[in-house]
């Protein structure tokens, strides 16, 4: 997304903290680790500023969006992770599942929110069916109403699966 075209708040942060470090001893870095953490080193304080009001102006547009809702129902990732042997040599397609896998989630970060992912598959149904999860969300400060909301769809899940 545009809001996260210089790299995003994680790129900028980890990179303050490990400057030092990956300038020293970046050959104990996992390579793929270090490559995220050094997109952090192009951002200059004005893209961060930026970037920080941005997402604090994302922050109030979401939160008047989702008053009046307990939670956000999405599926905690867009799809079944694959084997991680099929992504070791391949840095194009593991960045391009990676992100994939961290869409989600990452959505809920940068809102500053809180989630819980519910399991929500059948495990007997057949041991070939990998996990999937049902992620409930909500800004900042919302976590009681997310929780007890996670309680129900749980109890619901565990219910048909009874049956």
């Amino acid at each position: 997304s545009a809001i996260n075209a210089t790299g995003g708040l994680s790129a900028a942060e980890s990179y303050a903290w490990h400057r030092q470090l990956i300038a020293n001893k970046q050959a104990l870095y996992d390579p793929r680790v270090a490559l995220r953490i050094l997109k952090g080193a192009s951002m200059s304080a004005a893209d961060y500023i930026e970037l920080l009001a941005a997402r604090q102006n994302w922050i109030s547009r979401m939160n008047d969006r989702l008053s009046g809702f307990d939670a956000v129902l999405s599926p905690t990732v867009p799809m079944v992770a694959p084997p991680v042997a099929e992504l070791t040599d391949d840095d194009v397609n593991f960045f391009r599942v990676n992100g994939l896998l961290l869409r989600n989630p990452a959505v809920v970060n940068m809102l500053d929110g809180c989630a819980v992912s519910v399991p929500c598959y059948a495990p007997r149904s057949s041991p070939s069916h990998l996990p999937a999860g049902l992620m409930m969300w909500h800004g900042a400060l919302h976590d009681d109403a997310v929780l007890d909301a996670s309680l129900q769809v749980e109890a619901a899940l565990s219910a048909s699966r009874a049956h």
